[in-house]
């Protein structure tokens, strides 16, 4: 099984998130770089991989409220993909503030 640690405290913007996410999780150079792209990614994983992401609650304590929400909508994607994908595992480590 495949496993991957993936930190988002670490990207503080859109850019970042989708640089990481790339480089983290192997993502093919065709990576759209946007949700849907993501969630194509993560959907047609063929070989079991186990994915722990870390995730601050509330994000950053920043204040750039549309990155925040952003990182909710990365989280959907994360779960839809799961559900939809049996090949495909990802545990939430959520650290509180």
């Amino acid at each position: 099984m495949r496993k991957i640690d993936l930190d988002m405290n670490i990207p503080h913007s859109r850019q970042q998130i989708h640089e990481y996410l790339k480089v983290k999780l192997d993502l093919p150079d065709y990576y759209g770089a946007n949700l849907d792209a993501l969630y194509d990614c993560l959907a047609t994983i063929t070989e079991p991989t186990a994915v722990g992401v870390t995730y601050q609650y509330p994000p950053y304590e920043s204040e750039d409220h549309d990155l925040i929400a952003y990182l909710e909508k990365i989280k959907m994607v994360f779960r839809d993909a799961e559900d939809d994908n049996p090949n495909l595992a990802v545990f939430w480590f959520d650290q509180y503030l």
